[in-house]
């Protein structure tokens, strides 16, 4: 059977650095999205407030298969 796949673009944020935001971008997205299996760093930016860094934030394109309506039974 064939597969498809579908991406997403979501933007995570960290006080620690951008790294940190990916991985939260890429956490909270599994919490409603299932079957992910890669994803990309798309842009990184941040937030700066009184002349500090304040705020990283990263752009993360992940890819995920479409499940099938018997996998979205069992998931």
């Amino acid at each position: 059977m064939a597969k498809t796949y579908k991406t997403i673009d979501v933007i995570g944020t960290s006080s620690k650095g951008f790294a940190d935001a990916a991985k939260n971008a890429i956490e909270e997205a599994g919490k409603s999205i299932k079957a992910m299996g890669w994803f990309e760093v798309d842009t990184i930016g941040g937030r700066i407030d009184n002349g500090t860094v304040s705020e990283y934030q990263a752009k993360v394109r992940i890819g995920f298969r479409l499940l099938s309506p018997e996998e979205l039974k069992n998931a």
